[in-house]
């Protein structure tokens, strides 16, 4: 394969790796309450809260709250009050990121990110 073809082929692989970590939107192109299939920058997160041993909340830097429902229940999550991660690159994707519980390192997969709406 030439050099201007292995170019152009990682610029279309590269393409649609952006294009599946954006927010999807609608028909009308308004932004969806969901970002099933999508990725948020960790540097984003200000703040990460445990609901349950199901649900955490992440808080980005511009006041976004995002709902994150892992698909089965992660023993002890809400008890050790916490998790770690080890992020590659940098987007952490729904249905994609395996975190570590706290205390014990027990493996969980992250769910689908939802946005919660801001309070009125």
């Amino acid at each position: 394969m030439t050099l201007i073809k292995a170019t152009g082929l990682a610029v279309i692989v590269l393409a649609a790796a952006l294009a599946a970590c954006s927010t999807p939107t609608d028909a009308g192109g308004a932004a969806t309450a969901s970002i099933a299939d999508s990725c948020i920058n960790p540097t984003r997160i200000k703040e990460q809260k445990i609901l349950s041993d199901r649900e955490i909340q992440f808080t980005l830097n511009d006041g976004g709250v995002w709902l994150n429902t892992l698909p089965r229940a992660c023993p002890s999550l809400k008890i050790q009050g916490g998790f770690t991660w080890d992020v590659r690159g940098m987007q952490v994707c729904s249905n994609q990121q395996t975190i570590y519980v706290r205390e014990d390192g027990t493996p969980c997969q992250l769910g689908a990110f939802t946005r919660v709406p801001a309070a009125t």
